[in-house]
């Protein structure tokens, strides 16, 4: 199967090495062929396409759409499309898709109550897009305004809302009327979906199943008119399915049972059903690992987790299922036809290594030190694809990882399973599991791994160390409920403790066995708040501290175990850095800029943090929530990986670590084509290189200094002229000014 817009692939040849004072040379860069992954400024979003919730077939075309993701698939061509807000989509969080055949136009319903009509070709290429969005800016509704379900009758379509039902004129575009408030006695109620029968309309809400008169005389937004019909004993009302004018609902125990004369009557037994659905023409009963028709079983297979929607289209039977993505059953064969991407929206911990992959892990733990998340395995990004390791054999809530140079492997800890360790690609595999519940760990620069397995008692060994030979070490520090644990330049642990007993920080020195516990206090670490959020050592050896009230400095690690300690807090537009913010994630990029993550977006600063580079929140970018669970920066590209509760993105970061000696260089995009509206990007730098962009007379058109192993061109001159079409050359000279490259870039306006 093909993915469209997924790999990026790197040709051409670096530049050698110059050992000499400023030389001009007539060589060409590496040239990379544009990815919207790895260049500076843009955005990318990594939803998970296996949690799909909704499908509709259109014209030769399956479009789904997952809690985060959006795409569609071409059966002929085996190939999957992604589509985004970059698209002209309204948002991400898709709750709803509906096919009008005869307009060619799909109705894409939102979560947030916006509506988008997209126009169609014959072929089920999108095109044009209408947007309402009078149900999402309506005031006088209060709450969630999420699209549940949609059903049609003529020019109407019955959107099933949070708050009541919607009637769509789908010929006008226009929201001809609501019906709010229809519960018993007027009370307001939660439709999952509405039925149509010859005389009926029926909505499954959270008051129960609730029926009225469907006739032009009949004011359906009287509540007075609603009366509300029973159902079979434990019978969900989410399973509820109309189908050719009749009632259908799922009986736990019992089967497919149907409406008549005011009854339920058992239509199909089936002792294993857990829910019902529906196509256009039939209802299809779900079982475990199993889809059964009328007519017999359809389907058994594994793949079948949590079926959500289900069509027929191209000779096969397509499935929205919640845990396995899209899928296409056709006779005895199943297939998941989902783009790559990770297994999940939700991580509460991402790392980044020089190898050049992130790692995606979905466990964490509260302050009581329970698990967050219960989901098996991890997901790794590496090479421009996402790899996703959820076998049986992995335990559950992978918490924290790191990357050992000296072996080339990455260690991963887990909240339940012990300590693994792989080497990219391969599985996990098991290293230790005598330290089962593992909440941090970090690798020093001799190769040991230390650990932290945290316990609410006191007395009790929860630091430890795996040396390079293989051999355990453990240690008893004063407080043993460690959250995080980081290493400074002198072999100190530094880690953020609970809130829950306490908060606070520690420092242990494992040489001396010496403890020192930083609180609030003035001269026992002057911290801003006692509840620590985030830790992390920049590249000049600081630690930065996030905490529920901003962001504070140890700048004398070395120094913590001597007489009065207090952190100092940077001061940006004369105040506290981010004082009064909760401070969530710290990551430092190849620049030492700091990302920092709080509850109402993310901030780059300069490595001070003095200065503002960049604010980005849910309202200013393709941020899905302003509330930031964790960042981490790979280190080679600069990319920025973003993780918030409504899913992962990632952006173009200007700094990468830089290259400890000139060894070549690359530029990207080259040549810069006519629609390119971005960063031109010079990598492979060494720290403060001086980068000069000359015209190819000779004349000076733009300098910069690099942030780490990167400096960036806007393709503006000194005056913010735009760059002209021509050959551009591009020196850059280390900060002792004796070695240079230089290479050529091709602007095309």
């Amino acid at each position: 199967m093909n993915v469209k817009g997924i790999v990026c692939r790197k040709r051409g040849r670096s530049i050698s090495l110059l050992h000499s004072s400023f030389i001009i040379l007539h060589l060409s860069f590496i040239t990379l062929l544009p990815c919207a992954k790895a260049q500076p400024g843009t955005w990318h979003s990594h939803p998970s396409f296996l949690s799909a919730q909704t499908l509709a077939a259109v014209q030769n075309k399956i479009y789904c759409a997952s809690e985060n993701g959006f795409f569609y698939f071409d059966p002929t061509a085996n190939e999957t499309t992604r589509l985004s807000r970059d698209d002209g989509f309204s948002e991400n969080g898709i709750s709803q898709l509906f096919y009008v055949s005869e307009q060619k136009r799909l109705l894409i319903g939102y979560r947030s109550g916006t509506i988008d009509l997209l126009s169609v070709s014959d072929s089920g290429e999108p095109g044009p897009l209408t947007t309402i969005t009078l149900i999402r800016d309506a005031t006088q509704i209060p709450g969630s305004k999420r699209i549940n379900h949609v059903s049609r009758t003529g020019n109407d379509a019955y959107l099933a809302c949070d708050f009541g039902i919607v009637v769509l004129d789908v010929v006008k575009s226009e929201i001809r009327d609501t019906y709010r408030n229809i519960g018993p006695n007027g009370t307001p109620v939660v439709v999952y979906a509405t039925a149509l029968t010859n005389d009926s309309i029926y909505a499954s809400t959270s008051r129960g199943l609730l029926a009225a008169r469907f006739t032009p005389t009949v004011n359906l937004a009287f509540f007075g008119n609603w009366k509300t019909v029973s159902l079979p004993p434990g019978a969900s009302v989410q399973s509820v399915v109309g189908v050719n004018n009749r009632l259908y609902v799922a009986w736990p125990g019992q089967g497919v049972a149907e409406r008549q004369g005011g009854r339920w009557t058992v239509v199909k037994p089936l002792p294993t059903i857990t829910g019902l659905l529906a196509t256009a023409t039939e209802w299809i009963a779900t079982a475990p690992d199993e889809l059964q028709r009328a007519s017999g079983v359809l389907m058994q297979n594994a793949l079948l987790g949590e079926p959500k929607e289900i069509t027929e289209a191209a000779d096969s039977f397509w499935v929205a299922d919640s845990l396995s993505g899209l899928l296409r059953l056709t006779g005895t064969a199943v297939q998941s036809v989902s783009p790559d991407g990770p297994a999940s929206d939700v991580f509460q911990r991402l790392t980044a290594d020089p190898s050049g992959q992130v790692l995606a892990l979905p466990g964490g733990f509260s302050d009581d030190l329970k698990p967050l998340r219960r989901r098996r395995g991890f997901d790794r990004f590496s090479d421009g694809r996402w790899q996703n390791f959820l076998t049986s054999s992995l335990p559950t809530d992978f918490v924290t990882a790191g990357y050992n140079p000296t072996d080339q492997r990455t260690y991963l800890g887990s909240f339940g399973g012990g300590l693994w360790s792989s080497d990219n690609p391969n599985l996990a595999e098991v290293v230790n599991r005598v330290f089962a519940n593992i909440s941090s760990l970090t690798v020093d620069p001799n190769g040991d791994v230390w650990l932290a397995t945290p316990t609410l008692d006191f007395g009790k060994a929860t630091i430890h160390v795996r040396r390079k030979t293989g051999q355990f070490e453990s240690f008893i520090p004063g407080r043993g409920d460690i959250h995080q644990l980081i290493l400074d330049d002198s072999g100190f642990l530094w880690m953020r403790l609970s809130s829950y007993n306490g908060g606070g920080m520690q420092v242990f020195d494992p040489k001396t066995n010496r403890t020192r516990l930083l609180y609030n206090q003035s001269g026992e670490g002057d911290l801003p708040d006692r509840n620590v959020r985030s830790l992390v050592k920049d590249r000049d050896g600081l630690i930065w501290i996030g905490t529920d009230n901003g962001v504070a400095v140890f700048d004398n690690p070395a120094a913590v175990f001597t007489g009065t300690v207090n952190a100092y807090r940077p001061v940006f537009d004369r105040r506290r850095l981010l004082s009064g913010e909760s401070v969530t994630a710290l990551a430092v990029d190849g620049g030492n800029r700091k990302w920092i993550g709080t509850t109402n977006g993310i901030y780059l600063f300069n490595e001070d943090g003095t200065v503002l580079v960049e604010n980005f929140t849910a309202d200013n970018s393709p941020l899905p929530s302003s509330q930031i669970t964790d960042i981490a920066v790979e280190p080679t590209r600069g990319e920025v990986f973003i993780a918030t509760p409504n899913g992962l993105v990632s952006y173009g970061g200007t700094a990468s670590e830089p290259a400890p000696v000139f060894a070549g260089i690359t530029v990207f995009p080259n040549p810069v084509r006519p629609d390119f509206g971005g960063l031109v990007s010079v990598r492979g730098l060494v720290e403060n290189t001086v980068v000069k962009i000359m015209d190819a007379g000779g004349q000076l058109v733009y300098e910069t200094r690099s942030q780490g192993g990167t400096a960036t061109w806007n393709l503006r001159d000194y005056r913010g002229r735009s760059a002209e079409t021509g050959v551009y050359f591009v020196f850059a000279v280390s900060p002792d000014g004796k070695e240079g490259l230089a290479g050529k870039l091709a602007v095309v306006r």
